[in-house]
């Protein structure tokens, strides 16, 4: 449970988190929220990257459309590129990067060094492109501690997952 992260741990933060915090989903948001609080009152330190920013930025605007506008989660994006002016009607996504900021969470960019790296540990642990680049990014930071619903970081040796469940 992420109510058992220790204080004053530095944690990488995984894009789920994010979108749990952002957008209501049980059983989730609720300990998501406590866990944000606890970054905002200085109680734990943050880290995530530039990719997974990008990734919940995706997650909120497409959560949005599906809201605002009755979309079936099928095919989603493909159909929003179609139907270019409906994506003019969205904004939540905007609460990302002013969350980020308000935290003063670190986000760590992409570079072709994190990019190489994260080729390497994708055949090695078995993770696709995006979760190795995270696993990049805390090796590079000195992370052991990630925070993430996400089980495909499990098995990798050194590492503490704290997950909302």
């Amino acid at each position: 449970m992420l109510d058992d992260i220790p204080d004053q741990t530095h944690c990488f933060v995984d894009a789920n988190i994010i979108c749990y915090y952002l957008i209501e989903t049980e059983p989730f948001s609720d300990q998501c929220a406590r866990f944000i609080k606890r970054i905002e009152n200085g109680i734990l330190a943050a880290s995530t990257s530039a990719a997974v920013i990008a990734e919940v930025i995706h997650k909120v605007m497409l959560a949005e459309a599906v809201e605002k506008h009755s979309l079936d989660h099928k095919g989603l994006a493909h159909r929003l590129q179609r139907r270019r002016e409906l994506i003019a009607t969205l904004s939540e996504h905007q609460k990302v990067i002013t969350l980020v900021r308000a935290l003063a969470m670190h986000v760590e960019p992409v570079t072709t060094d994190i990019l190489d790296r994260a080729a390497l540990l994708s055949p090695q642990y078995r993770l696709l492109t995006n979760d190795a680049l995270s696993v990049a990014v805390m090796e590079k930071l000195g992370l052991s501690g990630m925070v993430s619903n996400d089980d495909n970081f499990d098995s990798i040796p050194g590492l503490t997952v704290w997950k909302p469940r």
